[in-house]
C-alpha cells in the first residue's frame, strides 16, 4: 500500500508503480493493473490515470505460477523449421500456455517435448529445451504462429510485432451480413467496466485497427470475412466484430444479448489463416498460409452460399 506525497502529484499510475514495486518491470506494472490487482482509493483505475498527493494505492501482487513447463510428447502440425525458429499450425481447443485448470497438455509443453530432441545428450545438448512463444491464439482459435527457440531469436521477432513490421491475416464466420464489402474498423480497445476478464470498445483503451473484406454472404445470416490485423490487442478481432453488430459465430463472451448457441459452431469461427514475417536470422521475408481446418469448413458447409 502507498500513499502518493504531493510532490508526486500528476504522474501516471504506472510510472509511479514502476518506481515503487522494484524490481517489477513497466510492463509487468501495467498488466498487474489491467488484471484489477491495483486500485487508487478503493477504485480501479487504468494505467495512464494521473495520481494525486494523498491517493491510497493498494497494490495486490499476485503469487508467482508454479513451474509447468514440463515437456511432453505431441503430435504438433509444423509447417516451416529451422534451427532458430518454427512456424506451427495450432489445432483448436488446444491451450497455448499453462494456466490454472490447464496445468499440463498445453502448446508450450508440446513444444518442450518436441525441442527436447535437440538438446539429448546424443546430440550434444547441455542444456534444458527453450521454446519462446512470440504470440498467442485463443484456445479456440486455429492457425499459425511462430516460435523462436533462442532469446535472441524470440527478441527480434517480438520487436517485429511490436513495430507491426508481422502480416496477420485471420478467416471468420461473423454473425450477419455488413453492409459494405470492405472496411476498417478504428475503434480503442480496454478492459470491459463491467467485466474485467473481458475486453471492450472503450474511450481509454489502446488504438486498434482491424481492415476487413467480405468474402462469401450465406442465406442463413452469415459472412465469410477475411481479416487483417493492423494492431494486435486482446480479442482484438471478437471485440470489433461485436461491436460492429456482427459478433463471430460460436463466440460465448462476445455474442449479441439474449443470443443463443447454434449447435453448428461449437467453437469461435476464427483460423489465423495466414503469417508473414523477417527471417531475423537470414534477412528472407517469410510467407507461410493455412487452410481452413476440417472442423470449421465443415460447420461452413452446412450454410447456402448467395449468389455475388
Amino acid at each position: 500500500m502507498f500513499q502518493v506525497d504531493p510532490g508526486e502529484s500528476k504522474k501516471r499510475l504506472d510510472h509511479y508503480l514502476t518506481q515503487k514495486c522494484l524490481p517489477f518491470s513497466r510492463s509487468r506494472v501495467q498488466k498487474i493493473i489491467d488484471e484489477g490487482l491495483v486500485t487508487v482509493n478503493g477504485a480501479e483505475e487504468a494505467a495512464s490515470y494521473k495520481i494525486r498527493g494523498g491517493d491510497l494505492i493498494t497494490v495486490l501482487i499476485p503469487p508467482p505460477a508454479p513451474c509447468a513447463d514440463n515437456p511432453e510428447q505431441m503430435d504438433l502440425d509444423i509447417v516451416y523449421e529451422d534451427a532458430t525458429l518454427l512456424v506451427i499450425n495450432k489445432p483448436p481447443q488446444l491451450v497455448v500456455h499453462p494456466a490454472p485448470g490447464h496445468r499440463s497438455g498445453t502448446l508450450l509443453n508440446g513444444l518442450l517435448g518436441h525441442l527436447m530432441k535437440e538438446t539429448r545428450p546424443e546430440k550434444g545438448g547441455d542444456g534444458p529445451p527453450r521454446a519462446g512463444l512470440v504470440h498467442r491464439l485463443d484456445q479456440d482459435t486455429s492457425g499459425l504462429m511462430v516460435v523462436g527457440k533462442t532469446p535472441e531469436v524470440l527478441d527480434r521477432l517480438m520487436g517485429q510485432f511490436k513495430d507491426r513490421q508481422v502480416s496477420k491475416s485471420y478467416i471468420a464466420l461473423v454473425i450477419g451480413i455488413p453492409p459494405t464489402k470492405r472496411g476498417m474498423i478504428e475503434a480503442p480497445i480496454g478492459r470491459s467496466s463491467g467485466d474485467r476478464k473481458k475486453f471492450a470498445v472503450t474511450a481509454t483503451g489502446k488504438p486498434s485497427m482491424t481492415r476487413y473484406r467480405i468474402m462469401k454472404s450465406y442465406l442463413e445470416g452469415y459472412s465469410l470475412v477475411d481479416i487483417t490485423l493492423l494492431t494486435g490487442r486482446t480479442h482484438q478481432i471478437r471485440v470489433h466484430f461485436h461491436h460492429l453488430g456482427y459478433p463471430l459465430a460460436g463466440d460465448p463472451v462476445y455474442k449479441k444479448r439474449g443470443g443463443k448457441a447454434d449447435p453448428r459452431f461449437p467453437r469461435i469461427m476464427l483460423h489465423a489463416a495466414k503469417l508473414g514475417f523477417i527471417h531475423p536470422v537470414t534477412g528472407e521475408e517469410m510467407v507461410f498460409s493455412s487452410p481452413i481446418p476440417k472442423d470449421m469448413q465443415g460447420a461452413i458447409d452446412t450454410l447456402t452460399e448467395m449468389a455475388p
